[in-house]
């Protein structure tokens, strides 16, 4: 992992992926972690947030920024980059309870249930960054079995390495009632949102466009939703 300082924080980035833009201060960071963020605080989630995967925190300053104040339960293997987050964001660092491990052992673990579950792991790979295998395979069930009747799995994915997107996301979707995908136009990822219940398409993007006005985010307006069909 390499880490570099910005304007308003660090960048943490592997093989010249970022995977993370820490920010120290409440406020966007222009990225995918603002997309991230508009949809957590826009979903309004009533009960238990888990996160997959955590990285830096990249979500964090643009959740605070939305006012979220939710306690998240957080997992990842990456204690380096959770240490910055900790010894760098020390004002916000208490809304997370992380979790040092795998994510499928810990998700297995839960007794609860989770009104939002992010999937956002992700791993290098042949001078690449890309998604576990798990993320096509076995996570998208477990995920589903750890909602909550009205809960919403948010996964953060990226092109796999073999075989096309589509089929891929549809892979996914196929373990849920409803699906609705957030296409940016920046970015190659693809955020899938699936559970029960979704707002349709149009009211999601409404949503998301407010909230990613009111953060200050370069995002707002460079989004797509629709809904995701079999």
């Amino acid at each position: 992992m390499r880490v570099t300082r910005t304007r308003n924080g660090l960048r943490l980035s592997q093989h010249g992926v970022v995977i993370s833009e820490l920010r120290t201060t409440p406020g966007p960071t222009h990225s995918v972690f603002d997309v991230l963020a508009a949809v957590a605080v826009g979903l309004r989630p009533a009960g238990r947030v888990g996160m997959l995967g955590f990285a830096g925190g990249g979500m964090m300053a643009p959740l605070a920024a939305l006012g979220f104040a939710t306690r998240i339960a957080a997992v990842d293997r990456d204690r380096a980059a959770f240490s910055l987050f900790r010894r760098h964001c020390p004002h916000w660092a208490g809304q997370v309870r992380w979790h040092h491990g795998d994510a499928v052992a810990w998700l297995r673990r839960q007794r609860g249930k989770f009104d939002l579950l992010i999937e956002d792991l992700s791993i290098p790979q042949a001078g690449d960054v890309v998604k576990p295998a798990v993320s096509w395979t076995e996570l998208p069930r477990l995920v589903r079995r750890r909602l909550g009747a009205r809960g919403v799995a948010l996964f953060n994915l990226l092109p796999p390495p073999a075989g096309r997107f589509a089929d891929a996301l549809t892979h996914v979707a196929a373990e849920f009632p409803v699906a609705r995908v957030v296409v940016l136009e920046e970015f190659e990822n693809r955020l899938l949102l699936a559970g029960r219940e979704l707002p349709a398409a149009g009211e999601l993007a409404r949503v998301l466009g407010d909230r990613l006005e009111q953060l200050g985010s370069r995002q707002a307006g460079r989004i797509r939703v629709r809904t995701w069909r079999r």
